[in-house]
């Protein structure tokens, strides 16, 4: 009778571990530049897209991870996989999107399309400084609730905007400006800590805020810093105050959001709830 009851308890266990992970991915298809969020249930599961690893977090009745569609990425059917640690397992396809963004022609000072060799030299520090800081992300959140605009003013260019400076084709607009008045403060979009809080040749007096499972929110060409490295600032939080540093044509907020190293559409994050 006991090797009876071990032995359907042994099967029980195995068809346990069998068992899928129940997975919502919502939306299953999303455009370049866009954000999807993927539900699994339980606490212990891990994932990755593309072969990458996503970054899951606890949310009520399981665990949440957010897949951001870069800007410049390619259409297509991309592999999600998560699995569980009883063996379960789940896989699909989420389905990236084109999307037709409008042109923008501005003049700017040469310097900005044709900087010294000195100045060469500090943009790539810069640019190394920056990419490092996307993996950096710990695995928690620190965010809550809904993110909240950053400053108040009518929208300016939108994200996805494809810039030529002087003529010359250069990186489409990878945020969107408020046209806020010079000096108007600028406020945490959320709760997180400030990963980065300094004068950058493009972008002028900048802060990144990182608000973990790698998530960023990013303001740019501030008049002003009103925080630093390392603080934890929470939603609502003066930072800083508008401006036009760096290269701008005038005073104005530009708003950025990154999950890891992918550029998003920052309305995507405003207008979704990811708890």
């Amino acid at each position: 009778m006991i090797l009876w009851l071990l032995l359907l308890l042994a099967a029980a266990v195995e068809n346990a571990a069998a068992a899928p992970v129940q997975v919502v991915v919502d939306p299953p298809a999303v455009p370049v530049g866009g954000l999807a969020v993927v539900h699994a249930e339980g606490a212990d599961v891990s994932g990755t897209f593309e072969g990458k690893p996503l970054a899951f977090f606890s949310t009520a009745g399981g665990s949440t991870a957010l897949i951001g569609i870069d800007l410049d990425h390619a259409t297509g059917r991309f592999p999600l996989s998560v699995s569980s640690s009883h063996g379960g397992r789940f896989e699909t396809v989420v389905e990236v999107l084109a999307k037709e963004f409008a042109e923008e022609r501005l003049t700017v000072p040469k310097s900005f399309t044709e900087p010294s060799p000195k100045m060469l030299r500090r943009i790539e520090r810069e640019q190394q400084l920056l990419a490092a800081l996307w993996s950096q992300s710990p695995p928690r959140r620190y965010w809550r609730g809904e993110f909240e605009r950053p400053a108040e003013g009518a929208p300016g260019s939108p994200f996805g905007l494809r810039r030529f400076f002087n003529g010359e084709p250069r990186s489409p607009h990878a945020g969107i400006d408020f046209r806020a008045p010079e000096g108007a403060a600028v406020h945490a979009a959320n709760r997180g800590r400030v990963a980065l809080a300094d004068d950058l040749f493009f972008t002028g007096q900048t802060v990144v805020i990182d608000h973990g499972a790698g998530l960023f929110t990013l303001y740019v060409h501030l008049s002003k810093l009103e925080t630093r490295r390392g603080a934890m600032v929470e939603k609502g939080a003066e930072i800083g105050r508008v401006g036009a540093t760096g290269r701008a044509t005038g005073p104005h907020l530009h708003f950025a959001v990154r999950v890891g190293d992918a550029r998003i559409d920052p309305q995507a994050l405003l207008e979704r709830k990811l708890d």
